[in-house]
């Protein structure tokens, strides 16, 4: 073997490996472009009320926020887990100005079209808030996860996140967990002949096996039903807090849960109404404020306040208060033996220790 030949060979065996060739499958398949589809509402399509926010949001006891800013969206994949198997095949996103609501829904017929989705949902994510239901959890982790496995930057995408999820069970007694629950109990409305939220991958699954655009349109709508429903709840969830600032009864007991609400800002806005307008959760509120800061009496007065007007599980924060007090006390013992003869066996399974007293 001459010395040419033989850098000949080691020349090509150093060189990069050519790829393989296509499979039969890869070969017969060509990716077509995503589908957008685009629409402007000015009002819900089920429940009817304006889809138009202020210029300025109220996102917490505090904080406003510019409704030009917020980007809601809300995503469909092929299933809950964090596998390769799970990938999203339908982004809707929208934007909100005073008279109108702008939808976007990217979506992929066919595998094939998830980065581009990924990467255009990205773009029109940018140094906007996302305002999401659960999707700190799940939606925007699964973006990031898939762009990641794409080579897709997200910088400057994700980093301000309302999740209404945890915002409305902080303010709301209702706690809905899905977002029909929350449609249902806050929004008034139910849908009726919608693809169940369950069922959404298995119909996209068969619209990839039989090519049906029914199925299609079946899906499409069930998303963009999402993303305006998220539309109206942050409205909602606005219209409360700027309620709680301005003293409205009724909401502060709502608004204080949250985080964002200190003591003082309770006890300032509960007192500024006068004890006779409070409600029984407003008066509930207030005797939770002293309890904090020791003041047992206050709290105890208060409490029994907020049960005599119908919040039955302040009594037992009453009896607790008291005991604080006055130990082993005749009054204690009055109080616990009314209660346990009118209320349900939720607040007399609580009662119950201080039978003995």
């Amino acid at each position: 073997m001459t010395h040419d030949s033989l850098k000949a060979r080691l020349n090509a065996y150093r060189s990069p490996a050519k790829p393989a060739p296509a499979s039969a499958r890869e070969q017969s398949v060509s990716p077509t472009a995503f589908e957008l589809h685009e629409s402007l509402h000015t009002l819900h399509p089920l429940s009817r009320t304006s889809l138009s926010l202020p210029q300025q949001v109220a996102v917490d006891f505090a904080t406003d926020i510019d409704s030009s800013e917020l980007l809601f969206f809300d995503l469909e994949s092929t299933g809950l887990g964090s596998g390769e198997e799970t990938y999203p095949f339908l982004i809707g996103a929208a934007g909100v100005n005073e008279s109108e609501t702008r939808l976007r829904l990217l979506f992929a017929p066919s595998p094939f079209e998830e980065a581009d989705i990924l990467k255009t949902f990205i773009t029109l994510a940018r140094q906007k808030t996302l305002v999401t239901f659960n999707g700190k959890s799940f939606d925007w982790p699964l973006v990031a996860r898939r762009a990641q496995r794409y080579g897709i930057l997200t910088q400057g995408a994700g980093e301000r996140h309302i999740d209404l999820y945890h915002l409305i069970r902080r303010i709301y007694p209702e706690k809905p967990a899905r977002l029909m629950d929350a449609e249902a109990r806050l929004l008034g409305f139910t849908r009726e002949g919608d693809v169940r939220g369950a069922e959404v991958a298995q119909a996209y699954f068969e619209y990839l096996h039989l090519g049906q655009s029914d199925l299609k349109e079946k899906i499409i709508h069930h998303n963009s039903i999402d993303v305006l429903s998220l539309v109206s709840l942050m409205k909602m969830v606005s219209d409360v807090f700027v309620a709680a600032r301005e003293g409205v009864t009724g909401w502060a007991y709502k608004v204080h849960r949250h985080k964002s609400a200190t003591p003082d800002d309770a006890r300032v806005l509960l007192l500024a109404r006068g004890l006779e307008n409070l409600d029984a959760r407003d008066l509930d509120l207030l005797s939770e404020t002293y309890r904090k800061e020791k003041h047992y009496h206050a709290a105890a007065r208060l409490a029994l306040k907020s049960y005599r007007k119908g919040h039955a599980a302040a009594v037992v924060k009453a009896v607790k208060n008291l005991r604080r007090l006055n130990g082993k006390h005749a009054s204690v013992r009055r109080i616990v033996r009314h209660a346990l003869a009118r209320e349900d066996e939720r607040v007399q399974r609580q009662l119950l220790p201080y039978t003995e007293d």
